[in-house]
């Protein structure tokens, strides 16, 4: 028995997009970047990988760069970024999540060649890593932030969320590409560690609120 095609009616205006080609085209072109780096990746080499036809992933990225930015950073789209109740719950959640997915070869080699060529290139690939990928995962953290400014666990002048964002994703990216795998262990400990820091925050709030000459710690 065969699934009978949608009405036509029903069709948007142009050829419709084939999920599991564009996952094929997505995986095969990861694979190829952790092989062989931006420089190395044909748009001919992800079509033949894919299985499909060059003209089929030209269709639907026109640069093998925006291809390779695409490709990772459909990876980390997949990230389930819900409300889990607490900044502490949600963090340890995108943060547990983003370095299972660098510690997948493809993925974590994927996006070793990006940054590589990101320093190369940073007018050129730079620019996409950062205008594609880079926003991607400080979403992560900055969502998990307002979430618990709404709360009322944190207040907005405690926390400068795209500073957080560097913290936490450079961090994970880090220990992910050069220093080791970011496991279980170091996940908790990252998340100790922003605790520690905005509980400091919290009572230096609170000190300087007594007594508002007292600017330092102590």
């Amino acid at each position: 028995m065969t699934t009978a095609d949608p009405p036509a009616a029903s069709r948007r205006p142009g050829r419709p997009r084939d999920a599991a080609t564009e996952q094929a085209i997505t995986r095969a072109a990861r694979e190829l970047l952790a092989e062989q780096g931006v420089g190395g990746l044909t748009m001919e080499q992800v079509a033949a990988r894919a299985g499909v036809a060059k003209t089929t992933v030209y269709r639907r990225w026109p640069s093998k760069v925006e291809l390779a930015v695409h490709a990772v950073a459909a990876t980390f789209d997949t990230i389930d970024d819900g409300d889990r109740g607490s900044l502490a719950a949600d963090m340890r959640a995108g943060i547990e999540e983003a370095a299972r997915l660098l510690r997948e070869p493809s993925t974590g080699g994927a996006y070793a060649a990006l940054l590589a060529e990101s320093a190369r290139d940073p007018e050129g690939v730079g620019r996409a890593v950062r205008e594609s990928l880079s926003t991607r995962l400080h979403a992560l953290v900055s969502q998990a932030v307002e979430r618990a400014i709404g709360r009322g666990e944190i207040r907005p002048d405690m926390v400068d969320v795209d500073l957080l964002a560097d913290v936490v994703v450079g961090a994970v990216l880090h220990r992910a590409l050069a220093t080791g795998e970011p496991d279980a262990a170091f996940v908790d400990a990252l998340i100790d560690l922003l605790a520690d820091v905005a509980y400091a925050r919290l009572l230096l709030a609170k000190r300087q609120a007594t007594n508002p000459l007292r600017t330092q710690p102590g």
